[in-house]
């Protein structure tokens, strides 16, 4: 079994990469549509202008002013079609590395948890056997290999280069 502790720092890092990403996202998307309100209030503005010039004077160079609104007007739709696009392959392929560490992450660390309840499972049978004592039918065997199965548990839950050495004995045993 290897640490756990450091199979949980991995899953962390790639939880804060993934929100990283997902932030950095977030904030490219909001410049986008901050730039778009910008714009869409000048365009606003000067259409707005180059209508109240127009009707006062019927016609002229103000044209060029009705021009520029309409083009500012397109440029925030632009902006906003820039923002509310789908992400790109890049991005898209960032997403499924990401999702496949974390799904890889979790299930070392669910191994990891299996074999720590399975170790706290084979303390505690060993232990209930204990308490038994001499009462305990093991057909045949004594009270004593209770009691060592007790000990030789704990000291595979203490220590996993342990764990490697005693699990053949207790599988003999049990």
């Amino acid at each position: 079994m290897a640490n756990p502790t450091a199979k949980m720092r991995r899953l962390a890092e790639v939880e804060l990469l993934r929100a990283e990403i997902e932030a950095r996202r977030i904030v490219k998307r909001a410049i986008w549509v901050a730039i778009a309100i910008l714009v869409g209030f000048l365009a606003l503005a000067i259409s707005s202008y180059a209508l109240y010039l127009f009707l006062a004077l019927q016609f002229g160079a103000l044209n060029a002013a009705i021009i520029l609104g309409v083009s500012l007007t397109l440029l925030a739709l632009c902006a906003l079609g820039l923002a509310y696009r789908k992400p790109g392959r890049t991005e898209q392929l960032e997403a499924e590395i990401l999702a496949r560490s974390i799904k890889d992450a979790r299930d070392d660390l669910n191994e990891d948890f299996e074999a720590i309840e399975n170790t706290v499972n084979q303390f505690t049978g060993g232990f209930s056997q204990f308490m038994k004592g001499g009462s305990l039918n093991l057909g045949g065997k004594n009270a004593n290999l209770a009691a060592i199965t007790l000990i030789l548990s704990a000291l595979a839950a203490l220590s996993p280069t342990l764990k490697r050495y005693i699990q053949p004995i207790l599988k003999i045993i049990g």
